[in-house]
C-alpha cells in the first residue's frame, strides 16, 4: 500500500474546503502538458479548482485551471505540483508528496 488511507482522507478535506488553491508546475508537468498541447510555464499561476482521490495507484489528483481565458481543465498528480510555504496546509501537503514519491520510487 502506498497511502495512508488516514492522511489522504484529511488531506482532501482540508484541500476542499479551501478550493481554489493556488499552485504552480512542476517541469516535468510544463513538458507533459506541452505534448498535449497545453502551454504553461513553471510560473504560470494554476489553481485547483477541485481534488479526487484516483485509489493507491493514482493517488490525490487535482483538476487545475489556469486562467479565465483558458477554459480546460486538466486533473494531475498532487506530486507534479509546487504550493507557497505560506499556505496554511503546505506541510501536510509536502508530507503527502514526499511520502508518496519515496513510496513509488521503492516501489519499482
Amino acid at each position: 500500500m502506498i497511502d495512508k488511507s488516514k492522511q489522504v482522507a484529511m488531506l482532501i478535506e482540508t484541500m476542499t474546503a479551501n478550493l481554489p488553491i493556488p499552485t504552480k508546475a512542476t517541469d516535468i508537468l510544463v513538458r507533459n502538458l506541452k505534448s498535449h498541447s497545453i502551454v504553461i510555464t513553471p510560473d504560470t499561476p494554476l489553481e485547483i479548482v477541485d481534488v479526487v482521490y484516483l485509489g493507491d495507484e493514482g493517488g490525490i489528483c487535482c483538476a487545475l485551471k489556469a486562467s479565465d481565458e483558458q477554459p480546460e481543465a486538466c486533473v494531475v498528480s498532487i506530486t507534479h505540483l509546487r504550493f507557497s510555504t505560506s499556505l496554511s496546509f503546505f506541510k501536510e501537503i509536502h508530507a503527502y508528496q514526499t511520502a508518496r514519491i519515496k513510496k513509488l520510487k521503492k516501489a519499482r
